[in-house]
């Protein structure tokens, strides 16, 4: 398989790791917007975008991206909510995050569907 496709959700993968395990204390007590439950907006955003950057990959090397990229996608939210509360003392797992994160995951695959896939405009992902 070519690892050079997959760069940018290796990346953005990282991004997201670092972002569920920043200690309890180094979060704002004041959330950053005013908005009811934007820290769920936050775990849809991060596994949209998660999920958007493999489908391309996985479409360039011919495999079933539009199943592979949100399963996978999925799975490691699991994975990450699981361990998030099984390796950090300040933070745990939440249900509704990993809803928030499968759900941002599979919105991604119809977006690509109907806005990106075969457009000029897929090559950016």
């Amino acid at each position: 398989m070519k690892i050079k496709y997959f760069w940018k959700p290796l990346l953005w993968l990282a991004i997201i790791c670092y972002a569920l395990f920043i200690p309890a204390d180094d979060l704002p007590l004041e959330p950053f917007f005013r908005i009811p439950h934007f820290d769920k907006i936050v775990h849809f955003g991060l596994f949209f975008v998660l999920c958007l950057l493999l489908l391309r990959p996985f479409k360039l090397v011919k495999l079933n991206y539009y199943l592979l990229a949100p399963l996978i996608s999925i799975v490691l939210s699991a994975m990450l909510e699981t361990s998030q509360h099984v390796l950090s003392v300040s933070r745990n797992s939440d249900i509704k995050d990993f809803i928030a994160n499968s759900l941002g995951a599979i919105s991604s695959v119809m977006f690509y569907y109907l806005f990106v896939s075969n457009r000029k405009w897929e090559q950016l992902f």
